[in-house]
């Protein structure tokens, strides 16, 4: 239920705007209008005022101080505003937004764009879907929390899902076949494939091998080490092969999309549940998250019904 940055840092610099268009304009009709001022001499010209070190932008005779953007940065969940403390980059990025933003605005506005019906009507769905995240932030996912007693029930009735799945290690030489290629040509890599594989078998270093035959650039020059992955990471019939085979095992040819493979596996891991002390942090959060997605439904069930809400999809389903 986490605001996208993008939609926050634009809501943000409109609502930053909006501050300080209407400071600008109190501030423009407590100065004497210029037509009642008598023009005045020509004064010797004065050096340019030191930059104020609390100024991080003006836009015209606005300013947006340390402060006001502080603000925005308070708009952020814990999370991201880390993720900005950490990124050199991301902070004068949000200032541009936000400065874009407000000068946008003000082009907008002078051209009466926040008085026609139709923005003002996506305003009001902007602003009811930004007030009803807030409201549940605040107001009930905030106020959920998760005790170490809930944290190691929760991790009892799931230990499916701490499980870390069969993993196996292992090796490969890859023959290139291209998609274009002929039958013949087909043929003589496959034949180039089995003499590799008669030298493994005969007791060539199989690491050598690949470091001298592979096609694979990405693991020819470790031996053609692939390190341990488990299933889903690699295509079915190089996963299939792979994890039929015993520690220290050769495959015979296996053929892919991507060519003819030999593999050697070196290692394996059974599927082990992770135990709880090891990963208590991440299962309080798990089940901390769970819990705020179950409160939140009960919320606005309950919101809904009290409102005496009726819905009527099939009325959309008849509309042309």
């Amino acid at each position: 239920m986490k605001t996208s940055l993008k939609i926050v840092g634009f809501v943000t610099a409109l609502l930053l705007g909006a501050f300080l268009l209407a400071q600008a304009q109190a501030e423009t009709q407590a100065a004497p209008s210029p037509a009642k001022t008598p023009p005045a001499k020509a004064a010797p010209a004065a050096k340019a005022p030191a930059p104020d070190k609390n100024v991080v932008a003006r836009i015209g005779n606005r300013v947006i101080t340390i402060a006001d953007f502080n603000k925005i940065m308070g708009f952020y969940e814990p999370e991201q505003r880390k993720m900005i403390e950490k990124n050199p980059q991301a902070k004068p990025t949000l200032l541009w937004q936000t400065v874009q933003g407000i000068v946008l605005a003000d082009l907008a506005r002078q051209k009466g764009f926040d008085k026609k019906p139709d923005i003002k009507g996506q305003m009001e769905l902007i602003t009811n879907n930004f007030l009803a995240f807030q409201y549940l932030q605040r107001e009930v996912i905030s106020k959920v929390t998760v005790s170490e007693k809930e944290a190691k029930a929760y991790y009892d009735k799931n230990t499916d899902l701490f499980k870390s799945p069969e993993q196996v290690k292992a090796r490969h030489i890859l023959i290139q076949v291209p998609k274009d290629v002929s039958e013949e040509d087909k043929k003589k890599l496959k034949e180039k494939t089995e003499g590799l594989l008669k030298q493994i078998q005969g007791g060539e270093d199989f690491a050598k091998l690949a470091e001298a035959n592979s096609d694979d650039p990405g693991t020819k020059t470790k031996g053609g080490d692939l390190g341990f992955f488990s299933k889903g990471a690699m295509v079915p019939a190089f996963e299939q092969a792979a994890f039929a085979l015993k520690p220290g095992e050769l495959s015979g040819i296996v053929e892919s999309d991507f060519g003819f493979h030999i593999i050697k596996v070196d290692e394996k891991k059974d599927a082990v549940v992770e135990s709880y002390e090891s990963i208590k942090d991440k299962v309080k959060k798990q089940a901390l998250r769970e819990k705020q997605e179950t409160r939140v439904t009960e919320f606005v069930e309950k919101a809904l019904k009290d409102a005496k809400v009726m819905i009527n999809p099939e009325a959309l389903m008849e509309t042309k």
